[in-house]
């Protein structure tokens, strides 16, 4: 039997952070564990933005941990700036809300901590690692951002070791990242920025990303092909079924910015709650970090927001929990210039809670081609308000006749993170 091969994950979000940016590698974890040695190089007492201990459970135990004290500039920005909190999830305010204050502390961020806040961490790293791949040889190290400072360590790395196998995981883009362009940059840090990352997708060995579009870009940047690994649900997740609620609830979960509100939707709603059997019926649930411009929209709809719930971050398997107690599922895409190639890790586990999903988004998107061959819900252009009315009057209409979501079955098979888990070792076998 050949010798296991050994790899190196060099990732910021491990447990016990919470949200999106940990469940890729913590679930595929479970299955790349099976066959290679894996160890997981993540900082030491981070400043995650969401915290989830309940998922250090989930962790394999054959799994070795690595870790080293990090620096976090958004601990002491956060004493001086309570809004810097926000920025640190990738929540910025339009420009003309932004407090004096709000702009010194974003043009710091933007321009003296390149490729990102964690930019302080990367030279550490590289001296920590070095020592510890000179007397620990690994085959394959893996890099997966954001933050993009993990791809500037094992880009550092890769130099020193010119034969070690390196995978750059791209979970979201780089410069082409959502709130990228409400970065105030100055010329010669664009620059910089365009400059690494266009020096990380040549030097990696491999290159992976969540969406065709988004390895098409990807691709262009580095004149190179991308390999596409799609996010997943994990089996485990559902097997203990819960049913939907009496009532006919609507509910998104995860971030929600202002990118993301959908204030069309916040008017076919509270147009729809003038009827007194869709008012009764009717409860709206948002699960996770609102921003402030979403509450204060749904605010000037009454009637919506006397039905609306807002609940603060759940531990993972809760929402699972609630994303099968729900009757309908909102997924909602950010109106930014790569919206094309944004697919939700949390879509495939909507998929998972078979529960129809309504998409405020492009139909012309990655999600929306997705959704369609998979029969698994509708997209709506976000200025389609009578759309919109119609297809939750129909839904509604199948609700009360208790039809909506009878023997609801996706052929998602696919899409599983141990599917996904396949893809990563078949590359790391070919490398």
């Amino acid at each position: 039997m050949s010798k296991a091969k050994k790899v190196l994950l060099i990732s910021y979000y491990w447990p016990p952070a919470g949200g999106a940016g940990v469940q890729r590698w913590l679930k595929m974890s479970k299955v790349i564990t099976e066959q290679v040695e894996l160890s997981v190089y993540h900082p030491k007492n981070a400043d995650y933005p969401i915290s989830d201990p309940s998922l250090n459970k989930e962790v394999p135990k054959q799994i070795k941990s690595i870790s080293l004290p990090i620096r976090e500039p958004y601990a002491l920005a956060k004493r001086i700036n309570p809004k810097n909190k926000n920025y640190q999830k990738g929540m910025i305010e339009d420009e003309s809300k932004q407090s004096l204050l709000s702009k010194i502390s974003l043009w710091v961020r933007a321009n003296l901590f390149i490729p990102d806040a964690r930019a302080g961490w990367i030279q550490p790293s590289y001296k920590f690692l070095k020592n510890y791949l000179q007397e620990n040889p690994q085959d394959v190290i893996i890099s997966t951002g954001p933050p993009h400072s993990m791809h500037m360590i094992a880009l550092k790395l890769k130099n020193t070791f010119p034969d070690l196998k390196w995978i750059a995981d791209f979970r979201d883009p780089w410069t082409a990242i959502d709130y990228f362009d409400k970065l105030p940059l100055q010329s010669w840090a664009l620059k910089k920025h365009q400059s690494q990352e266009k020096h990380v997708l040549q030097m990696a060995d491999a290159v992976t990303t969540v969406s065709p579009t988004w390895a098409k870009d990807l691709g262009k940047l580095g004149n190179r092909k991308v390999e596409v690994i799609y996010n997943g649900f994990d089996k485990e997740d559902f097997v203990e079924k819960h049913h939907p609620s009496d009532d006919f609830v609507l509910t998104y979960i995860g971030s929600l910015n202002a990118d993301r509100n959908p204030k069309n939707l916040w008017t076919a709603l509270n147009q729809l709650c003038e009827n007194q059997e869709f008012y009764d019926d009717f409860r709206l649930r948002l699960i996770g970090s609102i921003a402030p411009e979403v509450r204060e929209n749904i605010a000037e709809h009454p009637l919506l927001e006397s039905k609306t719930e807002y609940v603060a971050y759940l531990e993972h398997q809760k929402a699972v929990e609630a994303l099968q107690e729900s009757q309908v599922l909102l997924l909602l895409i950010n109106q930014t210039a790569n919206e094309n190639g944004i697919i939700p890790g949390k879509f495939f586990e909507y998929l998972a809670a078979e529960r129809v999903i309504m998409c405020i988004g492009k139909k012309d998107s990655d999600i929306a081609q997705l959704l369609n061959d998979l029969s698994a819900g509708v997209v709506i252009n976000r200025n389609e308000k009578e759309e919109m009315l119609s297809v939750l009057s129909i839904l509604f209409h199948e609700y009360q006749n208790h039809l909506l979501n009878r023997n609801k079955k996706f052929n998602i098979s696919t899409y599983s993170r141990k599917n996904a888990a396949f893809q990563f070792l078949k590359l790391i076998d070919k490398l």
